[in-house]
């Protein structure tokens, strides 16, 4: 019997630096040892895999090339961008999508939704799901909405990966307000969106599959652990990407999240409504902030979470008996039984 084919398709814009305390830091590149972890864990389930790097010797034409070519296969979609663009996410998709490729995860809409923080915030609210008060912004206000009250967390629009999110991002007045909209407007060339900020706890849910046989993995709860006194408690770039931060390492995932079977119940409930809403396919993450006030609130919809064999999504599949080579054995499964379910002219209605 012929190993199922798998080509795993990956954006390496190459490694990121970051500056603390006026020094430049280099970071790892984390895309290249997910794609190391899933071409592993097929391997280990008798997959035949191959590697298709965006950036390539033959160029982009090599690369519509080998997709246009590879109908006998799924494609593993790890694009997060398109040469050094996030917002050219949806893009590779679209791509895949004009070559009748079979690829894993999210259509091009549900990827350019998600990354427009306001978008898909209006889409949630209009479906009834809970977010936190907020506003779009492409300037310094003169006056503070309507709506909002301090304290208030600023984030770029149309970024993930925390981002544009650092210490600072949390304001409590006017006059920080207005210069921290300033700031990030001008450094990352697109309009913010400044939200309420939940002081409480936070969760992540992981979805996995389509249809009825969608499930939410158990609930992971983000500690923060031994957080520098006086600074709110979020998931800064720092805290997940920058080893030399003193926020690094303070922000402890426990899965699953030792929490009552009840709100256990909520959060996947309101995951998986979330997932569905947003239109997105085979795997995605919800996070959500659980207020003093017991409310829950989503706070963003990722249709591309990391997936490499340490991240949170591994961890959630792992409480929930998925060894890793299982985890992405079944997202490729999804992607495929989703294909060959559209592909499958429908039944003709009986006449009578």
């Amino acid at each position: 019997m012929t190993a199922r084919k798998v080509i795993i398709i990956f954006n390496d814009d190459g490694h990121d630096t970051y500056k603390i305390d006026g020094k430049l830091v280099a970071l790892d590149n984390n895309l290249s040892s997910t794609v190391a972890d899933i071409e592993a864990g097929l391997k280990a389930r008798g997959f035949s895999i191959s590697l298709l790097p965006l950036r390539n010797a033959a160029g982009l034409e090599g690369f519509t090339k080998a997709v246009s070519a590879a109908q006998d296969a799924i494609i593993f979609n790890l694009c997060e961008g398109a040469f050094s663009k996030s917002a050219y996410e949806m893009n590779v998709a679209a791509l895949l999508e004009l070559y009748g490729a079979r690829f894993t995860g999210s259509p091009p809409l549900a990827l350019g939704l998600a990354l427009d923080k306001g978008m898909a915030k209006d889409i949630l609210k209009s479906r009834g799901i809970p977010t936190p008060e907020y506003a779009v912004m492409d300037r310094a206000p003169e006056t503070l909405p309507e709506g909002l009250k301090f304290p208030l967390i600023v984030k770029p629009l149309r970024e993930d990966a925390s981002v544009g999110i650092d210490s600072n991002a949390v304001v409590i007045s006017l006059e920080a307000l207005r210069n921290r909209v300033e700031e990030i407007t001008k450094r990352y060339s697109q309009p913010v969106i400044v939200e309420e900020y939940i002081d409480g706890r936070e969760f992540n849910i992981a979805v996995l599959g389509n249809g009825a046989g969608k499930k939410a993995l158990p609930p992971s709860e983000i500690l923060f652990v031994d957080f520098p006194e006086g600074k709110p408690k979020i998931c800064c770039y720092e805290a997940k990407w920058v080893e030399g931060s003193p926020f690094f390492r303070k922000t402890v995932p426990s899965c699953p999240a030792d929490i009552p079977e009840a709100l256990c119940a909520e959060l996947q409930a309101i995951a998986l409504q979330a997932y569905g809403i947003i239109g997105c396919r085979d795997y995605a993450r919800v996070d959500m902030r659980l207020g003093r006030d017991g409310r829950i609130k989503v706070l963003e919809v990722n249709p591309n979470p990391d997936i490499s064999s340490d991240a949170g999504f591994a961890r959630a599949a792992k409480a929930s008996g998925l060894e890793y080579p299982d985890l992405v054995a079944a997202i490729v499964c999804a992607a495929e039984a989703r294909s060959q379910a559209a592909e499958t002219p429908a039944k003709p209605v009986p006449a009578g």
